[in-house]
Order: C-alpha cells, then sequence, then structure tokens
C-alpha cells in the first residue's frame, strides 16, 4: 500500500487509534478497488469496504438505507448479524475503494473501540432496514399522497365574454355538459360562473336571465392551483378557501382545466375528502374520534411517503379545523341553545402556524362579543368546559400550561382581550412576552372570523410599536442555542432517558420560529406560518434572498427530522418527543445538520444586532 493510501487509512476512526505497527499490518492487506457508476456490489461476503473516492449507497431490496462519501464504510453489517436477503451497494458516482479482507477485520475487532464502533453502526443500519420495510408492510402506502393533479380526469374550461348574458353562458355550458364556465375579456380571465351562481343569483330571484349580464353573477378573483400540484394540496386550498372547485394552471399560465370536489372523490386511497364529508356528517364523538385516529394514520404515512413537511401540516391543520368546527356544533346541539352573542374558536401556538403534525396537544382561546349580561358569561364557562371534554374524548390532550378555554384567561370578550393587551404592554413582564408569543400565531378556525381580525390588528399594532415587547420576545429566540460544540461536534445529552440525543425542537425550530415571529409583529405581517412569514419578510428587504432560504430550508430539515422521529416512536408504542439521535442519521443528513444550525447561529446574530441583545442578560 503506497504512503497516500496509507496516510488516508489513517485517519479514519477507529483504525487512527491503532498503535502506528498494527496500522501498518491491517494496512499490508488493504487493495484497491475501482466501481463505475451505476455498479452494484453485492454484500454477501465478508469484506470491509471505505470508500476513498466518490460516493455510493446501501441497499436493502431496492430501497436506500444508507448514503456514503468518502471515509465511510460498509460491509460491516454481516460481521454482526446474518445478512437480510437483497442486500447490495450502488456507485451513484465513479468511486474508489478500499477493501480489507474478513479475515483481518475479524482481528481488528478484536480491540474494544473498533468493536464498539463496528457494531454500533451494523446496529443501526440494521435498525433502518427493519424500520423502512416496516413501513412499507405494515403502514400500507396510501397512492393517493403522492397524486398531482395531472393524473385525474378533469373538465375542459368553457370560456364566454364578458358581455355575454346569462342565457349565452348558461348555453354555452349546456353545449359542453360542464356546470362551470370561465369568464373573459380578450386574454384576461376575470371570474368564474357556475350553474349554482345562475340558480341562487338569477332564477331564484325571479330576474330575468336575457337581462343579466354573467359579469354580475361570477366570483372573482380566480383561485388556481397548478397542474403539477398533489390532490390533497388542491383539497386543503378548497377547505381554506370555502370553494368547491378550483383552475387548474400549466407550466405557461394557462387554463387546463376545471378541478372539483368530485373529481378528488374518484381517487381511490384513504380519501381527505371522504374523511371531511364524514367529519361534516358524525353525530357523535365517539365518531369524530375515530375520523381523527385515521387523519394521525394519514399524517404518519405523509411523512413515510417523504411529503414535504410543508404540505403535511397545511393538510394536517385543515381537518383538524373541520374536527374542531364539527365539535363545536355537536357541543351546541347537546346544550340544546346556540351562542347567545357571536364568537370565535382560536388555534394557537404550532396549530395556529399550521405546523402541527403528531404531537397534538391543546393550545385554544375563544373570543365573544359582550353583551353585558351574566348568562353569556354562564353559557360560555359550560360550552367551554363541554368543549375541551370532547377534545379530551377524542383523544387530544391537554395542555401542560392550561392554554384552554376552560382557563377563563383564555376565554373573554373581545374588550376583555383588547386590556389585557394593553395590560401586556405597560408590564412587559415574562408572562406578558409568552401570552404575546402565543397569541402572535392566533388563527380562527370556527365561528365569527372578524372577532380574530380585530384583536390581531389591534395586538400587532400595540405590541408592533413597544420596542421593549418586541426586544424581549426576540431575546426569548436566543434562549436555546444550536446543539454544537467545538470542531463542529453535537452536544448531546450524557446520560438519562434521552442519552445520546438532542432536543431538536430546543436548538432548531424553536429559535427559528420566535425570531421569525418577532419579525413578523413589527413588520406588521398577520400570516401565521412560519414559512410564508420568512417569504413576506424576504419581499420586505428584511432577509436577503440567501438567507432567507437559508432559514426555511433549516426550519424544513428540522421540522422533517422531528417528525420522522416521531413517527418512528408513535410505530413503536412510545410517545412523541422533540429528541433525535444524531448517529442515527446518515453522514449526509449529519452534515447538513450541522449546516442548518449554522444558519440559525447567523439568524441570532442578526436579531441581537437588530434588537441590541447584547445589553440584555
Amino acid at each position: 500500500m503506497n504512503n497516500e493510501i496509507m496516510a488516508f487509512w489513517a485517519r479514519i476512526y477507529p483504525l487512527s487509534d491503532l498503535p502506528r505497527t498494527q496500522q501498518g499490518e491491517v494496512g499490508s492487506h488493504v487493495s484497491q478497488k475501482h466501481v463505475s457508476s451505476g455498479e452494484v456490489l453485492p454484500l454477501d461476503q465478508e469484506v470491509l469496504y471505505i470508500i476513498r473516492h466518490g460516493a455510493m449507497q446501501v441497499l436493502d431490496r431496492d430501497v436506500v438505507i444508507d448514503s456514503l462519501i468518502p471515509g465511510d464504510y460498509f460491509g460491516y453489517e454481516v460481521f454482526f448479524f446474518s445478512r437480510l436477503a437483497g442486500q447490495s451497494a450502488m456507485a451513484v458516482q465513479d468511486a474508489t475503494l478500499l477493501t480489507l479482507p474478513g479475515s483481518v477485520f475479524r482481528k481488528l475487532l478484536q480491540h474494544d473501540s473498533a468493536d464498539r464502533f463496528f457494531r454500533g453502526k451494523a446496529d443501526i443500519l440494521r435498525n433502518r432496514a427493519r424500520d423502512i420495510h416496516h413501513w412499507r408492510t405494515v403502514s400500507r402506502i396510501d397512492p393517493y399522497l403522492r397524486l398531482t393533479l395531472r393524473d385525474v380526469d378533469m373538465k375542459s374550461p368553457v370560456f364566454v365574454p364578458v358581455e355575454a348574458t346569462v342565457v349565452q353562458a348558461a348555453k354555452s355550458m349546456l353545449h359542453m355538459n360542464a356546470t362551470t364556465c370561465l369568464v373573459v375579456n380578450d386574454q384576461d380571465i376575470l371570474g368564474i360562473a357556475t350553474e349554482r351562481d345562475i340558480l341562487k343569483k338569477v332564477v331564484a330571484r325571479d330576474v330575468d336571465p336575457n337581462m343579466v349580464n354573467v359579469r354580475a353573477i361570477m366570483c372573482s378573483p380566480l383561485i388556481t392551483v397548478k397542474h403539477d400540484d398533489l390532490l390533497f394540496e388542491a383539497f386543503s386550498k378548497m377547505v381554506r378557501s370555502g370553494i368547491r372547485r378550483l383552475v387548474v394552471m400549466n407550466d405557461k399560465a394557462e387554463v387546463k382545466g376545471i378541478i372539483e370536489e368530485r373529481d378528488l372523490l374518484s381517487v381511490k386511497g384513504e380519501n381527505p375528502v371522504y374523511l371531511a364529508g364524514e367529519i361534516a356528517r358524525a353525530e357523535t364523538f365517539s365518531t369524530l374520534g375515530s375520523v381523527f385516529r385515521r387523519l394521525q394514520g394519514m399524517a404518519m404515512r405523509s411523512v413515510g411517503e417523504g411529503i414535504g413537511i410543508f404540505q403535511v401540516g397545511r393538510l394536517i391543520s385543515d381537518m383538524n379545523d373541520q374536527i374542531l368546527t364539527r365539535v363545536r356544533d355537536l357541543v351546541l346541539a347537546e346544550m340544546g341553545q346556540g351562542a347567545p352573542v357571536p364568537f370565535c374558536l382560536l388555534a394557537l401556538g404550532s396549530e395556529g402556524r399550521r405546523e402541527q403534525y403528531l404531537a397534538t396537544d391543546q393550545d385554544n382561546a375563544l373570543i365573544f362579543s359582550w353583551d353585558g349580561q351574566d348568562k353569556t358569561l354562564i353559557f360560555f364557562e359550560r360550552f367551554a368546559r363541554k368543549f375541551i371534554q370532547a377534545l379530551l374524548d377524542l383523544g387530544i390532550p391537554p395542555c401542560a400550561h392550561e392554554v384552554m378555554i376552560t382557563n377563563p384567561r383564555w376565554r373573554m370578550s373581545l374588550d376583555q382581550w383588547m386590556d389585557v393587551v394593553d395590560k401586556m404592554i405597560r408590564e412587559n413582564d415574562l408572562d406578558s412576552i409568552l401570552m404575546t408569543s402565543l397569541l402572535v400565531d392566533m388563527r380562527c378556525v370556527a365561528g365569527d372570523a372578524g372577532l380574530a381580525g380585530k384583536l390581531k390588528s389591534y395586538l400587532f399594532k400595540r405590541v408592533g410599536g413597544s420596542s421593549f415587547i418586541l426586544k424581549y420576545m426576540a431575546h426569548a429566540a436566543l434562549r436555546f442555542t444550536p446543539p454544537v460544540g467545538f470542531f463542529s461536534a453535537f452536544v448531546v445529552e450524557k446520560s438519562g432517558e434521552h442519552k445520546g440525543e438532542m432536543n431538536i425542537k430546543k436548538g432548531g425550530v424553536f429559535p427559528v420560529t420566535q425570531g421569525v415571529r418577532t419579525l413578523a409583529v413589527e413588520y406588521n405581517i398577520l400570516e401565521t406560518a412560519t414559512e410564508e412569514r420568512i417569504k413576506l419578510l424576504r419581499d420586505a428587504g428584511v432577509f436577503s434572498a440567501g438567507l432567507a432560504a437559508g432559514i426555511r430550508e433549516a426550519y424544513e430539515f428540522f421540522q422533517t427530522l422531528r417528525v420522522r422521529t416521531q413517527v418512528e416512536r408513535v410505530r413503536d408504542g412510545e410517545k412523541p418527543n422533540n429528541f433525535i439521535a444524531p448517529d442515527r442519521l446518515s453522514i449526509i443528513e449529519r452534515d447538513r445538520l450541522k449546516d442548518c444550525f449554522k444558519v440559525v447561529n447567523e439568524f441570532q446574530a442578526l436579531l441581537q444586532n437588530k434588537y441590541g441583545l447584547h445589553l440584555l442578560t
């Protein structure tokens, strides 16, 4: 073995820990092997491989279970466990490998450090292969989750000129056997009109359709989707917009067709549209509980399928909103009376940001109009008790900090809420900062959205004008630093239940969430989702395009790792938490995680400079 290869060999742990003489003895048996991109090596022989140049993937029955770069080993698992059928390694680019015969490697394993290192890696790889195949065989893959709008037959668009009458529009739709038409002015699409619009706005009012212009009954502006969007994203947009059809655009921003709710219903799989229908028809809390459990299964399958974490969050939030709305309706029916005044149920925290996944608990609040009647207070106290108990019966655990509408602090009239905001500004203590951070993420999920809008506008105006509150909110984003120490080593728990793990929420998710929400308040960005807030802050010039992309990608990666680990724990019958084990990640994932933590450091430095946080202790 030449000196260059020997030097490479001696730098790699645990070989680097061997005495120099033993390094030379082991090295004398090393051979070099070249493999071409796409070449596959069966891993059924006792040979240890080390990548010197290039990149490889380890496959188990054609499923990638590890991605490898220079300095990585493979082939060691056969020395510890019986082989899983069909395991191999494939070059993803031309590669140079160093090989060590099994007999020599077994001698190397007589050293405790080497045995511990390779046995640990073999155990991780075996568990990863088991996890992937368990997922594919036990948690069936739902085809619905991967389908895009390209995969669905949709109706061709019917165009009618803006000057057309309702009768002319109806004839055009009848001729094309359509229920919808797009209203155009030259090349511009102004809006959409449907059979239902004609019935409600013309026929039901006994108006002569020959005398009504189609423009008078159309809905505008258009709500569109792209033909490459996932089906469940289209469904989520329908739910959020309260509509039953969307206009589908191609890559050239041309209309490709009209997609309707019934088109989505025709697709096989655990269909969110079916679940939404079951929620709307549910007459008991036990029925809703069954749907909620199926929704959790859908979330787990979405993660297993590699669906984008932001998309999963939007889907789950939209479905949760419908469940909460139905719970409200059933509770009111059980009470035998409607609410005496308008009111609004709010989602706070991660649910308010549409970033709720598996570790679900209750973070909610209630606003109502005040009519000066004590019976109104009594009504909402009763409603709150029944509503929260129903959520508990569904399987949604209570908030550990009692951020629920059974707590009078989170159930008030609009005027009382505004008084609380004023008090928070005056006192600006720790409790005020925590409450402000929760309220900033408020989102109406059921009821009078106008109440939520008034409170949020007032909150943002008052907090955005308080340099003290903003400074202390930003300071909270610096409370936890990324868990990376000297020489870029991960900082993990040294003992206890989470030994060898790190809290990805504290070190990654929270600094981004808190920092971005602080900036959103200052720049009056009412959007709640962290991803959207980042985009809008970029558009406002707060972030450069590069920093915005870095923060978004880091946040997405943190959440992906967090939720993926939660899925594994739930599947194994454990309670989900926010800890991940770095040694269960591939080298590529570990390197990416370190890069993401660097972005968090950069973001925290921006906050520190912007708000003068070096003056705070």
